[in-house]
């Protein structure tokens, strides 16, 4: 009988040897194990990209391969692999981690999980994220995490990603020349609320507190000339009131900024008052939305408003999620600054609020990762520059007698040496904590 070469030999060549160049392009060095392998296709040895030295650290990969087809249970997010218990068994033993890749040659996909990391309860089951267990040329940190014994004090692995670029989620604000300022006959806005409906046009872009009303609009030319003692309006330099260090000044002038952007962005987002957040209103129930904006190099979309189907079939809608942000005014110097969290908002069918959003949104943060929060930031960075221009046939162009906000980016900061984004998130509960002002403002001065 003639020898022959199976078209799974085949296939099974192909997969290692997608897993060996990726291996490579995160500058690891990858060794096949050969003929006399059970279970172990090949060994993966970390390498220092800096110095080029091999750090004596090892990992074992296994390479599954398929041809087309769906995995277990797969979505568009996910899907499970189930072990066989002799691999498993013998995997266990090991005195090196072992990851398992799963490549799928219909669409070139590389997926990785470390053998041990299984579904709670189901040894013998992986859960795979298609968002964070990508099998790529800069997963590596992730990879060398394994390598580290946790139970040695003092133990460091070095970043082996490349440098990167950090942006800082601030943007600075460009004001109007003058802000408008007056007595009122009402001691706060929510006493003035009931007579300013009484009017035809409707402004909310104003602030009054202990009689005192502030606005970068004149309130003679809208509505709010009915909540105002109209004799006693005063243009005024916006200096004097944004620079000043009285503590009821910088409060008034947060809340201004709050409100005069919620009226700018009126046309595309909403603002939860509940949450005190922003979010991309949907155009109909149940509908899905993009925006389109310039990220760092090209011009790309977002779907700011997705629809996601619930468990009882087709037809049914479990939640719309909106990609939303909080936005936090701060002065730093002479200058004023608007902090942007991008985070989401969840309703019904994009207009009622979800009843159990907490749920959701954590779901949602314990998948998101680097990549996807810089993205983010971008889009809203654009978004608001852009709602910042009033030249003719923009989006946000507002009327020539309505002033509005400037925003400028920031300058993006050059890092010696990539954040092991990973690798740090998953192993040091202090990765969430915020950015403290005291350092935003050393990067920005720098």
């Amino acid at each position: 009988m003639d020898k022959r070469i199976t078209e799974s030999q085949i296939l099974g060549e192909l997969g290692e040897t997608v897993v060996k160049k990726i291996v490579l392009e995160n500058g690891f060095i990858y060794e096949p194990r050969g003929r006399l392998e059970a279970g172990t296709d090949g060994l993966i040895e970390l390498r220092d990209p800096k110095t080029g030295s091999p750090l004596g650290k090892w990992l074992g990969v296994q390479v599954k391969s398929t041809a087309d087809g769906r995995y277990t249970r797969e979505t568009e997010d996910h899907f499970e692999y189930l072990l066989k218990p002799q691999d498993l068994r013998n995997w266990r033993q090991s005195n090196i981690p072992i990851i398992i890749v799963v490549w799928r040659k219909s669409d070139n996909s590389a997926y990785w999980k470390e053998v041990t990391d299984s579904v709670a309860g189901e040894e013998r089951r992986l859960f795979f994220s298609k968002n964070d267990d990508v099998f790529d040329g800069v997963c590596g940190d992730r990879l060398g995490a394994l390598t580290v014994d946790r139970r040695t004090p003092g133990v460091f692995l070095p970043p082996l990603n490349g440098g990167e670029g950090a942006i800082i989620n601030m943007l600075r604000i460009r004001m109007p020349d003058e802000i408008f300022i007056s007595t009122s006959p009402f001691g706060s806005g929510r006493d003035a609320f009931p007579e300013l409906l009484e009017q035809d046009d409707i402004a909310l872009d104003w602030v009054i507190r202990k009689r005192r009303f502030i606005s970068f609009s004149n309130p003679r030319s809208t509505g709010a000339r009915a909540i105002v003692d109209e004799d006693q309006v005063e243009a005024i330099e916006t200096a004097l009131l944004a620079d000043s260090d009285d503590q009821d000044d910088v409060n008034d002038m947060i809340h201004l900024l709050r409100r005069t952007l919620e009226r700018q962005l009126s046309q595309d987002l909403a603002y939860s008052r509940h949450e005190g957040l922003f979010y991309f209103k949907a155009f109909a129930r149940n509908a899905v939305r993009r925006y389109q904006y310039m990220s760092s190099s090209k011009k790309t979309a977002a779907g700011v408003v997705g629809v996601y189907p619930g468990k009882g079939g087709s037809g049914s809608k479990a939640y719309v999620r909106h990609h939303a942000a909080t936005f936090r005014f701060e002065r730093l110097g002479d200058e004023w600054f608007v902090v942007i969290d991008p985070t989401f908002f969840f309703t019904n069918d994009g207009f009622s609020p979800h009843r159990y959003p907490g749920a959701l949104l954590a779901g949602k943060k314990r998948l998101e990762r680097n990549a996807a929060v810089r993205g983010q930031v971008i889009m809203w960075q654009h978004l608001l520059v852009e709602s910042g221009k009033q030249e003719d046939g923009l989006l946000f162009a507002m009327p020539k007698e309505r002033p509005v906000l400037g925003f400028e980016t920031l300058p993006i900061i050059d890092l010696p040496s990539a954040v092991p984004e990973a690798s740090w998130m998953r192993t040091d509960p202090r990765a969430e904590q915020m950015v403290p002002m005291d350092l935003l403002e050393r990067l920005i001065s720098a």
